[in-house]
């Protein structure tokens, strides 16, 4: 049996600057217990067996290879429910009220499974700090799903308190059996300054680099394992660009469908600015199911239990399911479950595969980076999408041999399962390949272009208020191209349709004239810079 002491949570005492520093997708309000006035009991605080978190990180086996997640915690089994823990009282308008409070000492952060949860329809869940100062909630009848299982994403410190309100037409229906408690013994934070980070040659998503690729960082998420940073993922679009949340990620993320139904999903987990040391606030979904998946190209399509809301940003990524090598490729990701980090690459992708040695398995079902010019990849990473220069997907990571070798250089390969191997599985067609989600009105699209679901006009055939204006003379022989904008333009470049770069120049100017002399007929596009925009166009080059 584990301890047990009193606390008495006050009402009436939450912090002004209470905020949830990792949203879960929730319905507001505040717990019952916060209005002020109330004369509530004492409860219980479930005190967990004490960890010595040095131990546990010599115990712990470093991850071999990026097909292993990055841990953070301890999973504690646990068997608590609204029968054999906590404290219920019945409130003046019949309802009835249940606390727990758990403490696991010197913990950095708290998380939780429940094994069976069910919150019927007129009563809620919260979860918070013993301080107040972080809350998660309300969970409500949509919460449910059909695992009948729940997860959370972390809460910082060692103390939190449960507190389910049940209405007094849901008597006795309400269902919540926590299994497994994390007690992170990492970091999670970086309120005591950095865990075990990511290698010195990362780069962070928010420094220049990845200004160049503002849309596809937003697609971009962690993916949270109970008690490991298992993998990363990218929101991707579809066809209808009905903002259905779809998430791509490594089908060796997964070990069995049912465990999808815990992972939660963290949305923003990225330094303010370039290096910052302070961080955006991050929001979560719990939950997913596995829609396809395959072991040829290490792919697997999940659907969110929920929708990002406009607080998240989210961007549903375009893609590219052409088997054409491109060049100027970068992925953003989060190694070793680190903060978002990106990496790029400007050599021509290789068309290749992961395992040369299983003569079952097909070839050219990958492309391979043969070196990173900026950043790695690490543990954590898998999962992470390869995007072209139009922000669109074109593969995920399984995994490779890319690492650091001093402080800036880094070294070694990484392979990407290929979309255009996974939109059929080769030649077979049906659910578990990528076509019958990402197609489903069967338009035979070869690429598509990104989602905002909160902006009109996002895309590279569509412009916005700010967006760069293309103008090709259609005078015979006139060879200059003139690009307007209606701000200042700091820089361009000119990409082949492979996405290798021929043309890069910085400039200060509204209007910017190119001698296309020297290009072949043929379409070519652009990428125009201003002061807060990136903007892709066409360039329809005829001589």
């Amino acid at each position: 049996m584990y301890k047990k002491c009193k606390i008495i949570v006050c009402a009436g005492l939450l912090c002004a600057s209470m905020f949830s520093l990792s949203a879960q997708i929730s319905h507001g309000g505040k717990p019952y217990s916060f209005k002020k006035g109330l004369s509530l009991s004492p409860i219980d605080v479930e005190l967990l067996p004490r960890l010595n978190h040095e131990m546990l990180l010599k115990e712990e086996v470093s991850a071999a290879s990026k097909e292993d997640g990055f841990i953070f915690g301890k999973e504690i089994p646990v068997h608590y429910d609204l029968k054999n823990a906590g404290i219920w009282e019945t409130l003046p308008n019949g309802a009835r009220l249940w606390r727990m409070a758990v403490q696991s000492t010197g913990a950095y952060s708290l998380n939780l499974v429940f094994d069976n949860f069910y919150i019927p329809p007129h009563s809620n869940l919260f979860i918070y700090t013993e301080d107040k100062s972080y809350l998660m909630g309300s969970f409500t009848a949509e919460n449910n799903n059909q695992w009948g299982n729940f997860a959370t994403a972390l809460l910082p410190g060692d103390a939190i308190v449960l507190e389910y309100y049940e209405a007094p037409q849901d008597y006795g229906l309400g269902v919540l059996n926590l299994s497994t408690i994390v007690h992170g013994y990492k970091d999670f934070f970086f309120k005591q300054g950095r865990y075990g980070s990511s290698q010195s040659c990362n780069v962070d998503a928010n420094c220049s680099l990845g200004d160049m690729y503002p849309n596809a960082k937003r697609s971009v998420v962690l993916i949270l394992n109970i008690n490991s940073a298992r993998c990363s993922g990218t929101l991707i679009n579809n066809t209808v660009q009905d903002g259905k949340p779809y998430l791509l990620t490594a089908n060796h993320c997964i070990n069995t469908d049912a465990e999808v139904s815990k992972f939660v999903f963290v949305f923003n987990y990225e330094s303010t600015e370039c290096d910052s040391n302070t961080e955006k606030k991050m929001y979560s979904i719990n939950g997913s199911t596995l829609l396809a998946r395959h072991v040829h190209s290490d792919f697997a399509l999940l659907l969110l239990n929920d929708t990002p809301t406009k607080e998240f940003q989210t961007y549903y990524a375009g893609w590219d399911r052409r088997n054409i090598a491109v060049a100027s490729t970068v992925c953003i990701h989060h190694p070793s479950g680190d903060r978002k980090k990106i990496s790029k690459n400007s050599k021509l992708l290789d068309s290749s595969n992961w395992d040369d040695d299983n003569r079952s398995f097909p070839k050219n079902t990958h492309w391979l980076v043969s070196s990173w010019d900026t950043g790695i990849t690490e543990a954590g990473s898998s999962g992470s999408a390869l995007f072209n220069v139009l922000e669109q997907v074109v593969g995920q990571l399984e995994g490779g041999l890319a690492k650091c070798q001093g402080i800036s250089q880094n070294g070694g390969s990484d392979w990407f399962g290929k979309i255009a191997y996974s939109w059929k599985n080769g030649n077979n067609a049906g659910q578990n390949c990528l076509e019958y989600w990402l197609d489903p009105i069967g338009t035979g699209a070869e690429t598509l272009n990104g989602y905002d679901p909160f902006k009109n006009g996002t895309g590279i055939d569509n412009l916005q208020q700010e967006a760069v204006t293309v103008t090709i003379y259609p005078n015979p022989g006139d060879d200059i191209v003139t690009i307007k904008a209606d701000a200042e333009i700091q820089s361009y470049n000119i990409y082949t349709i492979n996405g290798q770069c021929i043309k890069s120049e910085t400039i200060h100017s509204s209007t910017i004239d190119i001698n296309t002399n020297n290009l072949s007929s043929g379409i070519y596009i652009t990428k125009i810079q201003t002061k807060e925009h990136i903007v892709f166009k066409k360039l329809f080059i005829r001589h």
